[in-house]
């Protein structure tokens, strides 16, 4: 997703959450998967980089930037009333809206980690810093995932 689509996805949230109804849940929910399924794809081309032998540094940053640009508006994905209780098709577990206070430092650990780690992807030539880069924010994605998404089989 480019950032047009992240800004049309913070918007759409944004007034959802003023209660101005510029979206419904459905659309939010849209929304917030396709940020997420964008995170996941650029971690994807990060891994199958590293996997290769000969990663692409090019390829790396890219990805990692994405990252770090699509975290940065995972805040606004989760407004009350776009969880389970919606009644639309979502992954997101009620413990994102009944436990905010552990959802907040989950999601505040992966931006913070993803920042990081496009630092790591745009200034470090080492694919052995890469690794240890994207290990580290593997493990802030399953902060999140363990415990605020329905696992899938």
């Amino acid at each position: 997703m480019n950032r047009f689509m992240s800004l049309i996805s913070v918007a759409l949230v944004a007034g959802v959450a003023l209660g101005q109804g510029a979206a419904s849940p459905a659309e939010v929910i849209k929304g917030r998967q396709q940020g997420l399924k964008s995170i996941g794809s650029a971690f994807k081309i990060i891994r199958d980089e590293l996997k290769s032998g000969t990663p692409d540094a090019a390829k790396i940053k890219a990805a990692g930037a994405r990252i770090s640009e699509e975290s940065s508006a995972i805040d606004g994905w989760f407004p009350a009333g776009t969880g389970p209780d919606s009644g639309v098709k979502t992954d997101a577990k009620a413990e994102i809206w009944s436990d905010p206070a552990a959802f907040n430092v989950a999601r505040e650990a992966f931006v913070r980690e993803a920042v990081k780690s496009a630092q790591v992807f745009t200034t470090d030539s080492d694919p052995s810093a890469w690794s240890a880069a994207t290990a580290s924010l593997g493990q802030t994605c399953r902060g999140c995932h363990d415990k605020f998404r329905v696992k899938r089989d």
